[in-house]
């Protein structure tokens, strides 16, 4: 197994790694929608998708991968009626015509204390 690791996206706080990689997969622990350099997560519920987006293309390529290898995204969103409409546009545009498995809950109960995340995904994509 092989810790995946990049400045360009947030760190966790914890004994938890960006991502690993085994046998080909590549397994994203849980990503929010901060900026690496200040860890701000935006007021605006497109430009926080679109920011885990850029954290996830950052931790793929630092494993040599990119979003076309993604096969599955699980998802929580904190409003998932509200903030559904907006974060299916970001995957649209990001994905383009590949569509990766995925599932979303609600939670209103996730992140670090007085970030107010909208949204987190974990991710798993394969190289094979």
């Amino acid at each position: 197994m092989r810790i995946i690791h990049t400045d360009d996206a947030p760190r966790h706080v914890g004994p938890v790694p960006q991502a690993v990689e085994a046998g080909g997969w590549i397994h994203v622990s849980a990503l929010f929608g901060a900026r690496a350099s200040d860890h701000v997560i935006p007021d605006d519920a497109e430009a926080e998708a679109d920011q885990i987006f850029d954290n996830l293309t950052v931790i793929l390529a630092a494993a040599g991968a990119g979003l076309q290898h993604v096969v599955r995204v699980g998802i929580v969103m904190r409003h998932l009626q509200d903030d559904r409409p907006a974060f299916n546009r970001v995957w649209t545009r990001r994905f383009g015509e590949h569509r990766p498995a995925r599932s979303a809950i609600e939670s209103s109960d996730f992140g670090r204390p007085g970030e107010n995340a909208r949204y987190m995904i974990e991710a798993a994509a394969y190289l094979g």
